[in-house]
């Protein structure tokens, strides 16, 4: 059963652009359903959805992790504050794949482009040609003997998914197999008979080599993690920092060595920092490693890999049940196969374009269908909206973001240890919807990158709090604001002013209202705004005053069950 067609534009609208739709496109598609492709068609070039594509990609590679320690403001990044460092590291790969989607570039670049993304944080901290006078994202390349490959030359990507100790870049390995082919070795069933100790990295080893159980994953595994030996295995704060206050020199005097080799040297965690070194690419040799390969095809290095992904059938089913399954609220191998089959077969005719396979995704009728005749079908049903999302209604219809200034005294002091080490520990302005460090995105239902991996697609206490208490602060700003401009420059009360409680009136203004923010298109003497109506008188009793009134309305109406679901 699908969702009658303003219903439909609500879900397209939230799921595209993270925003509600207007009160136009709701009276547009009531007159005539057949507009909302064309609606549709026409989001797909907005910055709104632009937001939508980084919040899907950085819960796709779990990215936005700003609960780990950032990169010293030291040196280069003298005088950066810790959430510009933040964003301008972690947004890195992200602005790179938006430009992809709303460039209509073909989505095969992800893996095969030459050029990437930067801002002036990035250029700092690896070396990279960054024109300053323009300023912001802009296109560049990498300056160092890194492959070419899209994301998979991403400094941030193999920043956060780093590998220590005996993982010898599986871990890296297995990201591109689960997040670019659906092909998750974690999650194959292996029977080893007898065990393993795992904790013995002379057993592993021999086991991955001769064991049945183990060759049947490591054979591609190990052979797709060699391709990562020339990455930095870690870059952490630590290093990075007593390196540069450390002069950035080893100190080879007295027969000192490295402890982690001649690659992993002071001077490499300086700004610029030495991700990548061409010299470590065969370092599967020295540990007896299985040679690189793709599943059994030879590559040369990750450029030929990416344009094996790329003509890997695998690739393009796998890129049509991220986009579904992150638009619908499902897990990707969860959506149906005739349905991931279809929208492959219309992703390839578009020339891979991912704009197009959004807009087939929304007008897709498993998308738009409210209930299924088998009740054990997740793919199709309300969705829950996500903290980002949530954030992205509430500034679009009261202008208010919910920023604060969460640093303690002495965050820049240097009397501070931390701060005489690793530099500023100030964060500046923090946008508490899209922050786990002082913010409440994980709280809310979303990932923070490193320990809640999953986001939470279903109504919770601390999302209900969370929404309750931004409501309360977005309603007390949009009345505030509105009231003091021209009615033409309002955003919600445009009807009414400060003085206004003539019962006419108000019921113009709740309709307005609940068409504006639950997407019902009612006469102003419709019952169902009957219950608003009494809100308002009870605000009117409550807090004297018809500002007060409209306050405690807007408050409730932001927190309504048809925000939260849709």
């Amino acid at each position: 059963m699908l969702l009658e067609p303003t219903g439909r534009l609500v879900r397209a609208s939230m799921a595209v652009r993270g925003t509600r739709p207007t009160v136009e496109e709701l009276r547009q598609v009531r007159a005539d359903p057949g507009v909302l492709p064309v609606l549709v068609e026409g989001w797909l070039s907005s910055e709104a959805f632009g937001a939508t594509v980084r919040d899907m990609w950085a819960e796709v590679l779990l990215l936005r992790n700003d609960t780990f320690n950032q990169l010293p403001a030291l040196g280069a990044l003298e005088g950066y504050l810790l959430d510009d460092i933040y964003q301008g590291t972690a947004e890195e790969p992200l602005r790179f794949i938006e430009h992809l989607v709303l460039a209509d570039r073909p989505f095969t670049e992800l893996v095969t482009a030459e050029d990437m993304f930067t801002d002036e944080i990035t250029a700092r901290i690896y070396g990279v040609d960054y024109d300053a006078a323009v300023g912001g994202w802009q296109a560049s390349t990498w300056p160092d003997a890194r492959p070419r490959a899209g994301i998979l030359s991403s400094a941030q990507l193999w920043r956060r998914w780093e590998s220590d100790g005996s993982n010898f870049n599986r871990g890296r390995a297995n990201l591109v197999a689960s997040r670019l082919l659906c092909e998750d070795f974690e999650g194959r069933d292996i029977l080893i008979e007898g065990g393993i100790d795992v904790a013995d990295e002379l057993q592993v080893a021999y086991a991955v080599q001769v064991n049945p159980g183990c060759v049947s994953c490591h054979q591609s595994l190990d052979a797709l993690a060699g391709y990562f030996w020339g990455y930095k295995q870690l870059i952490h704060r630590n290093y990075v920092a007593d390196s540069i206050t450390g002069g950035c020199a080893f100190n080879w005097a007295g027969g000192n060595e490295p402890e982690f080799g001649p690659s992993y040297l002071p001077e490499d965690y300086c700004y610029p920092i030495k991700q990548y070194n061409p010299a470590d690419e065969g370092g599967w040799v020295d540990r007896g490693l299985r040679a690189p390969g793709y599943y059994g095809q030879p590559a040369h290095d990750l450029s030929e890999v990416g344009r094996l992904i790329a003509d890997d059938p695998r690739f393009s089913q796998c890129m049509v049940r991220q986009f579904f399954g992150y638009l619908a609220q499902i897990e990707p191998g969860d959506v149906p196969f005739e349905v991931a089959s279809e929208l492959q077969r219309r992703f390839e005719a578009s020339g891979f374009s991912a704009a197009s396979l959004v807009h087939d995704v929304v007008m897709h009728p498993r998308f738009q269908a409210i209930a299924a005749d088998d009740p054990a079908d997740t793919s199709v049903g309300l969705r829950t909206i996500r903290p980002e999302q949530y954030a992205r209604v509430v500034e679009d219809l009261t202008g208010y973001r919910w920023w604060a200034l969460p640093d303690p005294p002495g965050c820049d002091s240097p009397t501070n240890p931390d701060v005489q080490r690793f530099g500023t520990q100030c964060w500046g302005t923090v946008d508490l919807s899209n922050s786990d460090v002082f913010g409440f995105r994980a709280m809310s239902g979303g990932v923070d990158g490193k320990v809640i991996l999953r986001p939470t697609h279903s109504p919770t206490p601390t999302k209900a709090l969370t929404m309750a208490i931004l409501a309360a602060d977005a309603a007390g700003w949009v009345v505030q604001t509105d009231l003091a401009r021209d009615a033409s420059a309002r955003r919600l009360l445009r009807w009414v002013e400060a003085d206004t409680v003539a019962e006419a009136q108000v019921r113009g203004q709740l309709a307005w209202l609940h068409a504006r923010i639950l997407g019902e298109l009612l006469e102003p003497d419709d019952p169902g705004l009957d219950a608003s109506l009494e809100l308002f008188e009870l605000g009117l009793e409550l807090r004297g005053s018809a500002s007060g009134a409209w306050i405690l309305v807007i408050t409730a109406l932001l927190q309504d069950p048809a925000v939260m679901f849709w």
